[in-house]
């Protein structure tokens, strides 16, 4: 029978998610408003590229202010604080009568994208390792949701409107996490035995099932921080940590090798094109040549989003993650190929005069849905199960705010490139960095499909010798570690 309080937890979390696909979509409708000669608010084009990007530029702010929330003031009231940046920023766009107030509304409401990679950690220490896959695929299906609702809103009404309605998502996500129990894996590290017990009762419903589950986050704990040793959990355990990370938890492989791997997977994310596609989108389709209404093309793209994020939610239950990664990489730089071989071949011709002129829309089409599959969602999900739980915290925050850097310098930087280059060759570039992010999953991404969260902190330790993908010291829980919570 499904446990609907412990499915409900990562829906609750996610909410926030909703958020960040209406900021994330926001500028792709607010734009092309503010550059009518009719609009209230008249920018040029600097200034419309600095409204855009400002939504981006303070999401690392946002990243490290929720590791440093995160590991001390705990995952869920990470998750509850985002909201309130939302709801300050989407107030001020919609009541902002100059250039200077949207940009502000767009960096605050920038802070809280950040700080929401919180709830990825959340859903990753509350969930089990059979299924946090599809529950933390909750966050791309969330995110999609937020990018159709402003598609769709926007294509009929002012953007004041639409930011307006927008604060009731932040409000919603505010009020429903008081719903949900602290992650457990924080209280424990933080020696708060009895209360991680009872948030573990509160998720699994059943006392042998959290007893378990206790035990093997108080041994983990303890192998942490005695480097290595065996020890027993128990009070030592909830001593070492409660102390928090040191300097040399950081330089463990266990740490620096996924930072590594997430790091050049967030590089070749960006570079593969698929952020351009979603802030410029109804501009992306001009340049493109495409025939279709752009705004129609625009909730295309965004209905695509969230019925791929769907599939890619249902595909993740049961397929590799690197088999997911390398499949939508492959099939990425495909679709750019394609597009770009047919805009170097009909580019001199008038866009009403070109053969097969839906070709352009269903590349872009199909890139959207394949990126996905594995581009998009992966290395997101992948934060929160691939580094060890006394620096999780920290490490929750820090790679996503590099992420979100190289996506500020993504969307800062296109509308320039789009004017430097030819619309073929920013195709071929965006299918040349899709390849390049195949080979890259192909030879470095770990596996960590069905794995516990220890079980995936083993992947990076020193090789074994016996062959079996772990080191030879396997995880045992301690008799002395088992707490009973019933």
């Amino acid at each position: 029978m499904v446990n609907i309080f412990y499915i409900m937890s990562a829906v609750v979390a996610h909410v926030n998610s909703i958020s960040v696909g209406m900021c994330q979509g926001f500028s792709a409708v607010l734009l092309p408003q503010l550059l009518d000669s009719s609009s209230s608010i008249l920018v040029n084009n600097v200034e419309a590229s600095w409204i855009a990007s400002l939504g981006v530029v303070s999401n690392p702010l946002g990243a490290l202010m929720s590791g440093v929330f995160m590991q001390t003031l705990g995952r869920r009231m990470t998750v509850q604080l985002t909201a309130v940046p939302f709801l300050i920023g989407w107030t001020v766009i919609g009541l902002s009568t100059d250039v200077t107030y949207l940009c502000l509304g767009r960096f605050v409401s920038g802070v809280a994208i950040g700080m929401s990679s919180a709830c990825y950690v959340y859903v990753a220490e509350v969930s089990l390792a059979k299924h946090r896959g599809v529950l933390s695929a909750f966050g791309p299906i969330f995110v999609s949701i937020g990018v159709l609702f402003v598609y769709s809103l926007g294509a009929i009404m002012p953007w004041q409107i639409v930011s307006i309605l927008c604060v009731l998502t932040s409000f919603l996500s505010f009020l429903t996490v008081n719903l949900i129990p602290e992650s457990p894996s924080w209280l424990a590290s933080k020696g708060r035995v009895t209360d991680a017990g009872k948030a573990l009762m509160w998720l699994r419903r059943k006392p042998s099932v959290a007893d378990k589950e206790l035990a093997e986050i108080l041994n983990t704990l303890s192998v942490n921080g005695d480097g290595g040793g065996g020890g027993g959990g128990g009070e030592g355990a909830e001593r070492t940590a409660a102390a928090g990370p040191r300097l040399r938890d950081f330089l463990a492989p266990a740490v620096w090798k996924p930072f590594l791997i997430l790091v050049c997977f967030f590089v070749l994310q960006e570079a593969s094109g698929v952020y351009v596609i979603l802030y410029y989108a109804v501009n992306f389709f001009q340049v493109a040549g495409s025939t279709l209404d752009n705004n129609l093309a625009s909730i295309m793209v965004a209905l695509l989003r969230l019925i791929m994020s769907i599939t890619g939610s249902i595909c993740i239950q049961h397929l590799n993650r690197r088999t997911m990664a390398i499949t939508s990489a492959v099939l990425m730089a495909v679709s750019m190929a394609a597009c770009g071989t047919y805009q170097l071949m009909y580019s001199a011709l008038d866009v009403d005069d070109r053969p097969f002129s839906w070709v352009p829309l269903v590349c872009i089409l199909f890139n959207v849905s394949v990126s996905m599959l594995g581009m998009v969602p992966l290395p997101w999900m992948m934060i929160g199960e691939m580094f060890p739980l006394n620096v999780r915290g920290i490490m929750g925050g820090l790679v996503p705010s590099l992420g979100y850097f190289f996506i500020f310098i993504t969307v800062k930087v296109s509308p320039g490139l789009m004017s430097a280059l030819e619309t073929d060759q920013i195709m071929w570039l965006f299918a040349a960095a899709a390849a390049v992010a195949a080979c890259f999953c192909f030879a470095f991404l770990p596996e960590t499909r069905g794995k516990s969260l220890h079980q995936v902190e083993q992947l990076f330790n020193s090789p074994p010798a016996n062959g079996t993908g772990y080191p030879e010291k396997r995880f045992r829980p301690k008799e002395s570690a088992v707490y009973s919570i019933s």
